[in-house]
C-alpha cells in the first residue's frame, strides 16, 4: 500500500538489524542543508582548514559562466551532476564535467573517509570523521615521554593543559556523534566476531561499545552474539552479511546521513530528488492509477476517463441481495454471495458463471479464497449456522463445520492453505482455528467473543478480530493477543488489511472509515462521505499500489478516496438500497466489482472510446 501522504519510499535503518547500525538518533532532525555551525555551503571539507572542491579557475574556454543555473546554485548542481553521473556508470563523463567545471564530487579528506570505512579500518576512519586532538603540555613532558601527542576524538586521555582540535568532517545539524561513533564500533565488534577473534571482540564490547551509553537493549543484543558457534551463525543472528557483504557500504551510507551534505552529498541525490517531483504528481493527482513511473518529460496527469467509473457488465445471476463478493487472488474468478443462499463464482474472462452453488440452507455473508485459490470457504446466516469449504473447480461442497449455535459471520485463510480462522457470534466457538476437513486446531477461550470480522495479514503474523466495539490484534504463529483496542459507542463492521500487512482499514457505525496502525492502533487516515448506520457495509483498499480505498455505502452509492483521504468519486451505483461490498481487481487496476440489494453484480471499467447505452453491446449478462 501506498500512503500519498506518507514518506514510505524513503529510507529508513532498521534498529532491528545489524546491518548499518541502528534507527537515527532522536535528535537528527534539522535540515541537511546546513552544515553543523549553521554555515550555507561555503565548500570547506572539514572543522579544521578550508580544503576547496574546485580545481582552481572556474573559467572555461576563456568564458565565465553565469553565476547560477536557472536561479539554483551552480557548484551545487555541477556537483549532483557529478555524482548523478557516476551513479549511471559514466564514469568518463563525470571525470570530463570536473575538468571542465572545476569543480569535484568530495574532496580528499572525504574519499579517504569512504575508502577506510569500505577497508574497515576503523581507527583511520574515526579519526578522519571526528579530527583528532593535540595536547599541549605547556612544553614539559608527559608521562610516556612525549613532548606533545595526538588521540582521537574518542579514545580516552589524560587532562591535558591545553587542547586544540584538529580536522575531522562537518557533521550536519543535530548528529548524534556517539551514535555514529557507536554505528562504527559495532561494525568492529560483528567483524571480529565473525574472524572468531572473541578477546578483541570481548575488549570492543566492553571498553569502546559500552561506554558510549547507547541503547542497553542494542548492547545486550549485540552481547548475546558472542555465544554463536559459528560466522554462519553469528550472520544468521545478527541478520547481518558480514565483513565482505554489503555491511560497510550500508554502514557508510548512514554514517553519510550525519554528515554536512556540503561535504559529504547524501547518496543518490538527483534521484532522490526526482523521485520526490514524481511523489508530488501523483499525491496531486486524483485520478492516478497505474505502477508505471511517470515521465520526466512532462508534468504528469492521468485522464479522468482512463479511471473506472462506467458499468461494464451488469451480473443477474442472484435472486435476492447480494452481500458479499470477493476476487480470486490471480484475479481470474469472482466469487459472490447473496441473502439468496448461493454463491456464484465467475470466470472474469468472460463474467460467466462456472458455478452456483446452492448447498447452503441460508443466506450467504461471507467469502474468502484459499491462498492457491482451489477452494473458498463460505458463512451462512442464522438459520443455518455453519461455514462450509468448497472444492472451486469441481463446486463440491468437501467440509461442512456446524458446531456453532449461532451465525459464522467471517472465516479467511492462513497463509499455508491448511487451516482457517472462523468468526462467530457463537461464545463457544467466536474465534477458532480448523483444518480443512473441519478439525478444531485452536480455540480461543479468554474471553466471550463475538466475532463481526477478520481478517490475517499477507505475511501471516497477525489476525486482527473485529468485536462489538473492540479491535484485538493476535500473533498468528503463536495465537498470543498483542494488543487492544476499545472504541466507545461504536459498532465495528469490516476490516482489510494492507499487502504490506502494515495497516489496518477498520468501517464502523456510523459513517466512519479509519485507516490504522496495526500494532500500534495509531489513526493514520479517516474517510468520510459515506453513508453506515444501519447496515454491514464493507470497505477495501484497490487501485495501483492500493492507491484507494473504496466503500459501499447506504445511500445507494459506491464512495471512492485516494488512501491521503481525498474524496475522488461518489458513483451512483445500486438504486433503491445499499451497496453492501465492492471489491478490486488484484491485477487489474482498472477493474473493480460491486454487490448490492438490487440482486446485481456490476462490473465498473473505465468509459470504452464510443459509449453505447447499456444492454445495446451485450453488458448486460
Amino acid at each position: 500500500m501506498r500512503l500519498d501522504s506518507d514518506a514510505s519510499k524513503r529510507s529508513q535503518s532498521p534498529s532491528q538489524h545489524f546491518t548499518n547500525g541502528s534507527a537515527r538518533s532522536p535528535g537528527m532532525r534539522g535540515g541537511l542543508g546546513k552544515s553543523a555551525n549553521g554555515e550555507s555551503h561555503s565548500k570547506a571539507e572539514s572543522n579544521g582548514s578550508a580544503i576547496s572542491y574546485t580545481n582552481g579557475s572556474s573559467v572555461a574556454n576563456g568564458r565565465v559562466p553565469p553565476a547560477t543555473f536557472f536561479g539554483h546554485d551552480r557548484g551545487e548542481v555541477t556537483r549532483l551532476l557529478i555524482q548523478s553521473l557516476t551513479d549511471l556508470g559514466y564514469h568518463g563523463a563525470a571525470g570530463a564535467l570536473c575538468k571542465e567545471s572545476g569543480y569535484q564530487l568530495e574532496g580528499p579528506t572525504v574519499a579517504s573517509f569512504r575508502n577506510a570505512v569500505l577497508k574497515g579500518d576503523w581507527a583511520e576512519a574515526e579519526e578522519l570523521l571526528f579530527g583528532t586532538n593535540t595536547y599541549d603540555h605547556g612544553g614539559g613532558i608527559d608521562l610516556g615521554g612525549h613532548v606533545g601527542y595526538s588521540k582521537s576524538w574518542a579514545k580516552s586521555a589524560r587532562t591535558p593543559t591545553a587542547a586544540r582540535h584538529i580536522g575531522g568532517l562537518t557533521l550536519a545539524e543535530g548528529a548524534n556523534r556517539d551514535e555514529m561513533l557507536f554505528w562504527m564500533k559495532q561494525q568492529k565488534y560483528l567483524e571480529l566476531l565473525e574472524r572468531r577473534d572473541l578477546g578483541k571482540a570481548l575488549m570492543v564490547l566492553r571498553q569502546e561499545l559500552t561506554p558510549l551509553h547507547q541503547d542497553v537493549g542494542r548492547l545486550h543484543a549485540l552481547s548475546s552474539l558472542m555465544m554463536c558457534q559459528s560466522a554462519e551463525d553469528l550472520k544468521f543472528q545478527a541478520q547481518w552479511d558480514g565483513a565482505s557483504g554489503d555491511s560497510r557500504t550500508l554502514l557508510l551510507s548512514e554514517l553519510s546521513k550525519s554528515i554536512s551534505p556540503s561535504v559529504m552529498i547524501p547518496e543518490h541525490r538527483l534521484a532522490v530528488l526526482l523521485d520526490e517531483v514524481k511523489d508530488h504528481w501523483i499525491s496531486n493527482c486524483l485520478y492516478h492509477n497505474t505502477a508505471a513511473s511517470p515521465s520526466l518529460y512532462v508534468d504528469h496527469i492521468c485522464d479522468r476517463d482512463e479511471f473506472p467509473m462506467k458499468v461494464a457488465l451488469e451480473l443477474r445471476h442472484h435472486k435476492d441481495e447480494v452481500w458479499y463478493l470477493k476476487f480470486s487472488n490471480d484475479g481470474t474468478k469472482l466469487a459472490s454471495t447473496s441473502k439468496d443462499h448461493t454463491i456464484v463464482i465467475y470466470d472474469t474472462a468472460t463474467y460467466k458463471p462456472i458455478h452456483i452453488l446452492k448447498d447452503h440452507d441460508a443466506g450467504v455473508t461471507h467469502v474468502a479464497w484459499s491462498p492457491d485459490d482451489t477452494k473458498i470457504i463460505t458463512c451462512c446466516a442464522q438459520q443455518e449456522c455453519s461455514a462450509r469449504i468448497w472444492d472451486v473447480q469441481t463446486g463440491q461442497c468437501i467440509t461442512t463445520i456446524s458446531e456453532f449455535t449461532y451465525p459464522c459471520t467471517t472465516a479467511g485463510w492462513a497463509p499455508d492453505g491448511n487451516t482457517v480462522v472462523i468468526g462467530s457470534q457463537d461464545t463457544k466457538y467466536g474465534l477458532a482455528v480448523w483444518d480443512t476437513d473441519g478439525n478444531i486446531v485452536h480455540r480461543w477461550t479468554d474471553d466471550q467473543l463475538r466475532v463481526n470480522d477478520l481478517a490475517i495479514s499477507p505475511d501471516g503474523h497477525r489476525l486482527v478480530v473485529l468485536l462489538e466495539s473492540r479491535i484485538l490484534v493476535y500473533d498468528f504463529m503463536s495465537y498470543e493477543k498483542i494488543c487492544e483496542w476499545l472504541l466507545d459507542d461504536i459498532k465495528l463492521t469490516s476490516v482489510t488489511i494492507s499487502q504490506d500487512s502494515q495497516h489496518m482499514l477498520i468501517s464502523m457505525n456510523e459513517n466512519k472509515i479509519k485507516l490504522m496502525e496495526i500494532d500500534t492502533g495509531e489513526v493514520v487516515q479517516k474517510y468520510s462521505g459515506q453513508v453506515q448506520t444501519q447496515f454491514i457495509i464493507r470497505s477495501s483498499f484497490g487501485g495501483a499500489n492500493e492507491n484507494f480505498v473504496v466503500s459501499g455505502s447506504e445511500d445507494s452509492r459506491i464512495y471512492i478516496w485516494r488512501t491521503n483521504g481525498v474524496l475522488v468519486e461518489a458513483l451512483d451505483a445500486h438504486p433503491n438500497g445499499c451497496v453492501n461490498s465492492v471489491a478490486w481487481h488484484p491485477t487489474d487496476p482498472k477493474v473493480f466489482a460491486s454487490a448490492g440489494d438490487d440482486h446485481k453484480v456490476r462490473i465498473w471499467k473505465p468509459a470504452p472510446p464510443h459509449h453505447f447505452p447499456t444492454g445495446s453491446n451485450g453488458y448486460n449478462r
